[in-house]
């Protein structure tokens, strides 16, 4: 797969997301929605191809004092960008 300049990315890489799409953000349930509007412009690892054409990214925060909670995305290209390929140290 492929970033929204023409990277090929791979399961590890760091991206920047760059967009998420209003569809999904008029769906989401008000408390999920701060959550996910956070990762726009933060760096995730991807962690898998789910579907042909997305990669899938997670965003976990602290809820209260030993109780964490996540919200993900499946990413299409447009929306994300390279920003570290797994393994390299710049």
């Amino acid at each position: 797969m492929k970033d929204r300049h023409g990277n090929e990315v791979a399961i590890g890489d760091m991206v920047r997301v760059l967009e998420i799409d209003q569809g999904l953000l008029d769906w989401l349930p008000a408390d999920e929605l701060p959550h996910t509007l956070a990762m726009l412009n933060n760096e995730y690892l991807i962690e898998e191809f789910p579907e042909d054409g997305k990669a899938s990214v997670t965003h976990w925060w602290q809820e209260a004092p030993g109780q964490s909670a996540c919200t993900g995305l499946y990413l299409l290209a447009h929306e994300f960008e390279l920003v570290k390929k797994a393994g390299s140290t710049g």
